[in-house]
């Protein structure tokens, strides 16, 4: 282990070094029940023993005026992230370039061919999708570029392409988390689990890593229910609910893979049914998590700070650098904090008075225009009447309210393009505006957006399957499997695409490229665009499969589409 100086306030923390304990892997891990640890192997520890190909030599002459491009998705979490590369990167002289493709696969496509023409020394990539990044990854690799890998863990193929892999370690924080949730509940009763979203590396950890170790270590621990929410705070709050009427005083504990969002919710369902016996463990040290863990209503979170993820990727790049040996995973360093230590965590500045975000998000789903504009107004006053504020805590504050908002938008199937103005740096928006006032001013106008567009749907009202077809219109340029639209509505894919097919009159596939290819004929006529192009800006990641798609509902290549 070696310290690594962090100037955020706090006192050093310990870098994770070397490689990490690993057992040998079982002849055939499947042949175990999943709830056996040694059913996770290759999903616990991919990438440790997965032969490179075609990996760049370190120069091995230092990091000062080298050039890194970073491929980030947008979130408030980013943007953290981001904060802590460019601190960590400043006194080594590293020149940092910053592309953000808000969760558009598409986008971040393009990007990876334009990062490759711009021939820089490093990428460092958190991709949209681990499984569609594979031929990212391999890509840059091919191109002679050295590329790290964070945040989101790729699959095991992705590890072929790039020098390393950073980030936390989910499996290893969930593994210590289900001991000390287990420590609170004296290794007995009965548990539930709300989950992160399917599909992402930290679904798994936070899932299987909890669950197998609680198998192993308190066998008198009885799973009651497993769900994901997508991490919605009304979703959590129903299910919540469901577990406390169906399980009564058998429920003695709950864990969430959220602190925040999805945290608020259990604590609602909680709160009202007056079941404050329940022992609350989650993943995060959000702002909002460390305050219920300062009022009680969470006790036990696991540390994850997004600033230093994003130094420790430019960490790990300065030491390949310098011709240093970099581990396959280098991994934030495993913490927990409860009341008695979340002081030492927490930045000591001249807060507001606590400012109800609850009520915010309530009165945005009323559609209550004057309530609204009366909050912000309040906001103000509450922030101009303190002599000092911390701009760090106005905007950790802001990125909060702007998430609830964004949640508003995902959950009710609104467009978020029309809404916040597009999809390119939604969070460094927010901070265009150079003023608290006027900061404050914006995430006001978005509210009442929001509120006309919910009231627009609710004066034309539709049945499930309406909405989600208007949502598919709407959206249709990013990725939108059945699988990933039935998570998003709640509904099975099979159950969906009948739906989908008794309203349309044609099957989910072909609805979906039928809207594309009429767009993508659109673009050929007027944009002058490429192909290649057209085929990301239509929502297709593959230009084959858009050529072959093309030729099928048009009987021609694009190449020889004629507009006439």
């Amino acid at each position: 282990m070696d310290s690594y100086n962090y100037s955020d306030g706090r006192k050093p923390l310990l870098w994770m070094r070397g490689r990490k304990s690993i057992p040998p892997r079982p002849d055939d891990p499947f042949s175990f029940p999943e709830s056996d640890r040694r059913h996770w192997f290759d999903s616990e520890f991919p990438g440790w023993q997965v032969r490179k190909s075609n990996i760049p030599e370190s120069p091995m002459d230092g990091a000062k005026g080298k050039r890194i491009i970073c491929l980030l998705p947008e979130h408030p979490y980013h943007t953290e992230y981001e904060a802590g590369m460019k601190e960590t990167a400043e006194p080594f002289g590293i020149e940092l370039e910053f592309k953000h493709s808000g969760w558009d696969m598409g986008m971040q496509a393009q990007q990876v061919a334009e990062v490759i023409s711009a021939r820089p020394d490093m990428v460092i990539f958190i991709p949209e999708s681990a499984s569609e990044s594979v031929s990212c990854y391999r890509q840059i690799n091919e191109a002679g570029i050295p590329v790290i890998a964070s945040n989101l863990v790729p699959d095991p193929e992705a590890f072929r392409y790039i020098l390393a892999w950073t980030g936390p370690d989910d499996w290893g924080q969930f593994r210590m988390l289900a001991r000390r949730f287990a420590e609170r509940l004296d290794f007995r009763g009965g548990y539930a689990v709300i989950c992160h979203i399917p599909g992402s590396s930290a679904f798994l950890g936070r899932k299987w890593g909890l669950i197998t170790e609680l198998n192993e270590i308190a066998p008198r621990m009885k799973l009651l229910g497993v769900e994901s929410t997508g991490l919605d705070k009304e979703q959590t709050y129903r299910q919540v609910k469901k577990w406390i009427e169906e399980f009564g005083v058998e429920l003695k504990g709950i864990v969430s893979a959220d602190d925040n969002i999805a945290q608020q919710g259990i604590n609602r369902a909680l709160e009202e049914a007056g079941r404050t016996d329940i022992v609350r463990v989650a993943n995060g040290s959000s702002r909002v998590g460390m305050r219920m863990l300062k009022n009680g209503t969470l006790d036990v979170a696991t540390y994850q700070s997004a600033r230093l993820d994003g130094a420790l990727a430019i960490q790990l790049a300065i030491d390949w650098f310098n011709g240093l040996d970099v581990e396959p995973f280098r991994y934030l360093p495993i913490q927990m904090l409860t009341a008695e230590n979340v002081d030492g965590f927490l930045l000591d500045y001249d807060e507001p008075e606590e400012i109800d975000l609850d009520r915010l998000y309530q009165l945005v789903l009323e559609c209550n225009r004057k309530s609204v504009e009366l909050f912000f107004s309040e906001t103000y006053h509450n922030f101009t009447k303190r002599k000092i504020i911390s701009e760090e805590y106005f905007r950790g504050f802001a990125i909060e309210v702007l998430s609830n908002l964004l949640n508003i938008i995902k959950t009710n199937g609104l467009a978020e393009q029309e809404i916040v103005g597009g999809y390119e740096s939604i969070f460094k928006k927010l901070f265009q505006h150079k003023t608290i006032e006027k900061t404050l001013d914006w995430l006001k106008q978005v509210s009442l957006e929001i509120i006309f567009r919910l009231s627009e749907k609710e004066s034309r009202p539709q049945t499930l399957i309406q909405q989600i077809v208007e949502y598919v219109d709407q959206n249709y340029t990013k990725p939108m499997s059945l699988k990933v639209l039935g998570y998003q509505f709640d509904l099975s894919p099979a159950y969906l695409g009948k739906l989908f097919k008794e309203q349309t009159g044609d099957n989910y596939s072909r609805y979906l490229n039928n809207l594309r290819i009429t767009q993508a004929k659109k673009l050929l006529r007027t944009s002058g665009m490429k192909a290649n192009q057209i085929a990301l800006e239509v929502g297709y990641t593959d230009p084959n499969y858009f050529y072959n798609t093309f030729k099928k509902y048009t009987g021609v290549y694009p190449s020889e589409y004629n507009p006439q």
